[in-house]
């Protein structure tokens, strides 16, 4: 972990200092916050300043050619982007969006540019204004601009996204076939880890899509109250009364959430409400700490892909969910004492340790979990590489391209670390989820670990019988 900057922490406020009025308080928080919307615009000439400068480097670069598809332009921009991305701490996805963003605000949106260097709205109005704005003709777009910062200066973000969106429906009605298109293009599903063992899962798709669906998922929750008080009339009757099933005290929302889970994972459901098919069949690592799978402890586990589960689930999913990679550790060094041998879909011990070590790609800010990503030699093969884990690491094929096609020097520092340099010369250092040794590689209990006894057998349940290999992701 990098050292911490020396920081002298101020002294504890006196409760009784003059603060003047709470009007003159809220006034300096009004103007704290002007100045902070101010720096988004220097920010944004900043960054315009830098984009046009890497332009200029790439066309004076006699010996940057055309190659898989990467030309000087690419090339250049890619690292522009990733250099800003790695300097921010940001997704390269929004490095991306700045950079775009900052070269219409200084080109073609200066009014937008000079209010927000003004403080009069915020980085997020303006956004705004560059979305509904794209694709005006010039005479069109400036007389709207000025319309739009008339509402900007009195609205909140949300309600004037709102209204801009309506104004350029009635501006401009006949593109708005061609721009649904252009959204449609982008629908994609997010996977957010939060807090206490949950997740949220989101979905970006078509208007009428979303509206269908969730008004489905509202039809089964509500059928399942019914159900459930037709099972009480019965059993008030006196039918089937020894087999009424307990109340069902879930809101209308909970109940939403669970069938909607309930369809994507065991897939449509029948008349009665039952899935049609059961069961978790994803293919996902779990780590269990070997005193919590036998129930000797209560050490959390380990899910990929989120992070710390409660011994409980651990246990579930090591028992129930045989698709589950399981891999048991040692309840106090953390070592590995084995791998799950009874699924061999699961890929070679090596890309296993790889990708417990990494559950990500190893590039700065880039979420693409191991799972998809391409085993890269940091020093290639041919060069004399070997195949062993302080030569590997995953990268998702984006950051694979941009380590052989761009200036950016990668290098591996061990355990997991990977040194990214970028051609400005700003080093970032990425960190593995786990940290490992080499000794990891060998089959069973490494030394040291003699004193921990295993989990009997039966405590493994058996895997499907005609269980895939999965495809192996492409190696460098």
């Amino acid at each position: 972990m990098t050292d911490l900057l020396p920081i002298t922490p101020p002294p504890p406020p006196d409760p009784f200092r003059p603060l003047g009025t709470l009007g003159q308080i809220l006034n300096a928080v009004e103007e704290a916050d002007r100045l902070a919307r101010a720096a988004t615009a220097i920010r944004a000439g900043l960054i315009d300043d830098a984009r046009m400068f890497a332009e200029l480097l790439v066309g004076l670069d006699p010996e940057v050619t055309e190659r898989d598809g990467w030309t000087p332009d690419v090339r250049g921009r890619r690292e522009l982007v990733f250099d800003l991305a790695a300097r921010l701490r940001i997704p390269e996805r929004s490095a991306e969006n700045l950079v775009g963003e900052s070269k219409v605000l200084v080109w073609s949106l200066a009014s937008t540019l000079g209010y927000l260097r003004e403080g009069y709205i915020e980085y997020g109005h303006a956004k705004v204004i560059i979305e509904v704005c794209g694709g005006l003709k010039d005479e069109v777009q400036r007389g709207f601009e000025i319309e739009l910062l008339g509402h900007a200066i009195e609205l909140t973000v949300p309600k004037f996204k709102a209204l801009a969106r309506r104004l350029r429906e009635a501006l401009d009605p006949h593109t708005a076939d061609k721009r649904h298109r252009d959204a449609v293009e982008e629908r994609r599903v997010y996977l957010d880890p939060q807090e206490d063992g949950m997740s949220l899962l989101s979905v970006l798709t078509t208007a009428e899509k979303a509206a269908a669906a969730h008004d489905r998922i509202t039809r089964i929750a509500l059928a399942l109250g019914a159900v459930e008080a037709a099972a009480e009339g019965a059993a008030g009757d006196g039918v089937g009364a020894t087999d009424a099933a307990e109340p069902d005290t879930r809101t209308l929302a909970q109940k939403r959430a669970d069938v909607f889970a309930d369809l994507l994972i065991d897939g449509d459901l029948c008349e009665t409400g039952e899935p049609a098919a059961h069961g978790i069949r994803p293919n996902v690592l779990v780590t269990v700490p070997v005193l919590t799978l036998v129930g000797a402890e209560e050490i959390p586990g380990t899910l990929e892909g989120y992070g710390p589960i409660a011994p409980e689930t651990a246990r579930d999913l090591a028992a129930r969910a045989p698709s589950f990679a399981r891999i048991l550790t040692d309840p106090v060094s953390s070592a590995i004492l084995d791998f799950d041998r009874s699924k061999y879909a699961v890929p070679a011990d090596l890309r296993t340790i790889i990708r417990l070590q990494n559950e990500t790609c190893t590039a700065p800010g880039c979420t693409r979990p191991a799972s998809q990503c391409d085993y890269d030699h940091t020093v290639a093969w041919q060069d004399g590489g070997t195949t062993c884990l302080s030569n590997l690491s995953p990268l998702c094929r984006t950051h694979h391209n941009l380590k052989h096609h761009t200036r950016v020097q990668l290098r591996n520092l061990g355990n997991g670390q990977m040194e990214w340099t970028t051609p400005t010369g700003h080093v970032a250092v990425t960190r593995p989820t786990t940290e490992l040794g080499a000794g990891m590689l060998k089959r069973g209990s490494p030394r040291g670990a003699e004193k921990t006894e295993p989990p009997p057998p039966e405590a493994l349940p058996e895997p499907p019988p005609s269980e895939q290999s999965p495809p192996q992701p492409f190696d460098s």
